[in-house]
């Protein structure tokens, strides 16, 4: 069994590969962008075929290079989820293999279990084709997003439907405001921070879940415990696999012979996405007794405070990751600009989206301070934001404040 904190905190070291690809897709977007766009209105009235032309090369240029990016962030990751599930398998093993020793059993650790070993490895190998699924489509999604992009922009300039200088700036804008996207075939459209984060945290949780199963069945061992912790998601509140906080901290029977103790699956949804090890969920389970219980009871209100709180900082962090995106973006192009209308027009656009920047982050540290919250300066923080960047940036807030 893992514990709520580790489980929060068990994809915390993929943050920075995720930052870097965000960083490079939202830039390499805006310097192909600028060559198309920044040169002036002159070099934009081409004709539609020449300016097709133009469009495929870039599109072209942007997936080649993407493609190249994307395998260097494969092979970090992919290295980095190994590691992380090699973690987690080594400490859920553990916690179980003390629990049964201390009931009698005899201790097998991790790598003496091919069964154990075989269902931590089919996990992972899922999650890392998971997201190599994910890059596919977002490598296809940037590319059509700048065609899209720069089509749109020559539309408007060759129609008069908006002057050269307002398309440049709708288009950097389209551009930088949002992150790199995964479509599923559902057609739900995600982030690729959020696909990625949330595949891994949850195949880290299944793969927890399966083995304290496979536990139980080698030694044919009833109760489980599921884990419990302050800010569980409440759901729609009713009795109900979706809401955590209802099912948490109690004891289970897992095949329906201790009669006096509810069923587990039933009741916690395991197996579903919605419940006990899906989405993003933070609790995990093992074998348990009625002797011993190391979770509190906490009260409801209580929880449902912590857990809105959590919510809302996790929006203000990645709302502040996208803004130091779009920040870097606009600097790119800026300093892309080689018609001097537009580069004015950016730069303000850029001394306004550093001032936002400016703001979110005094928000943030104000509402960590009003409610007792831990600032977590690794989840505001983004790839090549470097202190010559947040100074530039401070600079043009400054100027865009007065």
């Amino acid at each position: 069994m893992l514990t709520p904190q580790e489980l929060l905190e068990i994809v915390d070291t993929l943050h920075p590969q995720l930052d870097t690809l965000n960083a490079w897709i939202t830039k390499d977007l805006i310097s192909r962008l600028m060559a198309r766009l920044g040169r002036g209105e002159d070099f934009l009235l081409t004709g539609t075929d020449q300016w097709q032309l133009e469009v495929y090369k870039s599109a072209g240029g942007h997936m080649e290079a993407l493609q190249q990016e994307i395998q260097r962030f494969t092979k970090k990751t992919e290295a980095e989820v190994k590691a992380i599930f090699e973690d987690a398998g080594i400490r859920a093993w553990a916690a179980d293999d003390v629990f049964y020793v201390a009931h009698g059993f005899e201790s097998v650790p991790l790598l003496q279990s091919e069964s154990m070993v075989r269902l931590l490895t089919d996990t992972y190998q899922r999650t890392n084709g998971e997201i190599r699924n994910f890059t596919r489509t977002t490598a296809k999604a940037s590319q059509q997003k700048l065609m899209t992009v720069l089509d749109n922009a020559h539309f408007k300039v060759m129609t008069g439907a908006q002057s050269y200088t307002q398309a440049v700036k709708e288009a950097v804008n389209d551009i930088v405001t949002e992150q790199a996207k995964v479509h599923y075939p559902t057609g739900h459209v995600d982030t690729i921070e959020t696909a990625v984060l949330r595949a891994v945290r949850t195949g880290v949780a299944q793969a927890s879940g399966n083995m304290a199963i496979q536990g139980m069945i080698e030694r044919d061992w009833d109760l489980i415990r599921v884990s419990a912790h302050i800010g569980a998601r409440y759901g729609d509140g009713g009795e109900n696999p979706s809401n955590h906080f209802w099912w948490q901290g109690k004891l289970y029977s897992r095949t329906g012979k201790s009669t006096e103790y509810p069923d587990f699956e039933e009741c916690t949804g395991y197996g579903t996405g919605a419940g006990l090890c899906g989405w993003n969920c933070r609790h995990s389970f093992g074998p348990g007794d009625p002797e011993h219980n190391p979770y509190e009871n906490f009260d409801a209100e209580e929880n449902k405070k912590a857990y809105d709180l959590s919510q809302k900082q996790r929006q203000a962090e990645a709302r502040i990751r996208n803004a130091k995106l779009k920040v870097l973006g606009l600097r790119e192009a800026v300093d892309g600009a080689e018609d001097a209308e537009a580069k004015a027009t950016l730069q303000d656009e850029y001394a306004k989206a550093a001032a936002k920047l400016q703001g979110y982050n005094a928000a943030y540290n104000k509402f960590c301070e009003d409610n007792g919250l831990k600032k977590l300066s690794d989840r505001i923080s983004v790839a090549k934001w470097t202190r010559s960047e947040a100074a530039r940036a401070t600079a043009a807030a400054r100027k865009a404040n007065n």
